[in-house]
């Protein structure tokens, strides 16, 4: 079995699709499919490191919603451009 982000653009793709997913979730179904008939089924050694990288993508998209949710709302059209010009 593989490392975890070892597996390239391939590994990015995994992660984009789980991200994407928290809008749309029908590719949960269709990502689950695919990697159970082109990978020939679970057996297969890298299924699970797929399937991983995918859930991880739609934990950090899930993490990142729920925090932006208890951001204050002026934190990207004030805080921010202050942030920004101090640093430049």
């Amino acid at each position: 079995m593989r490392n975890l982000w070892t597996d390239g653009w391939n590994s990015l793709w995994h992660f984009t699709f789980g991200a994407l997913t928290y809008k749309m979730p029908v590719i949960l179904l269709m990502f689950l499919v695919y990697q159970l008939m082109a990978n020939q089924g679970i057996h297969e050694k890298n299924v699970s490191v797929d399937i991983l990288e995918y859930f991880i993508g739609l934990t950090s998209m899930i993490a990142a919603v729920k925090t932006m949710d208890y951001l204050p709302s002026d934190v990207f059209t004030e805080i921010l451009p202050d942030l920004v010009m101090a640093l430049a």
